[in-house]
């Protein structure tokens, strides 16, 4: 369990490096000739804390993650079965 955990909280590394990257490219990008390099440097410095900050909670973000795709994905297949066992049986579900 304990390599799972590293992979896991590598892989959350991996993604919150890649989203620092895309940010900083992000904020660079929209920094127009208005905005202070100053002020660009804190926005991107305060996204990196931030990332920093959920690094730490990988385990419970994927889990939060997981759970509320599985409550769509019940949703979702509670709707179509509803609809097809309703056209199956010719309308008869109120």
């Amino acid at each position: 369990m304990q390599g799972w955990s590293r992979t896991v909280t590598r892989a959350a590394s991996a993604a919150a490096a890649l989203c620092l990257g895309i940010g900083i490219a992000v904020a660079t990008a929209a920094a127009g000739t208005d905005e202070s390099p100053v002020g660009t440097a804190t926005d991107v410095t305060d996204k990196a804390i931030t990332t920093v900050e959920l690094e730490g909670q990988a385990l419970v973000l994927v889990g939060g993650g997981l759970l509320i795709g599985l409550g769509f994905g019940i949703v979702v297949a509670s709707g179509l079965t509803y609809w097809y066992k309703n056209k199956q049986i010719g309308g008869k579900l109120r």
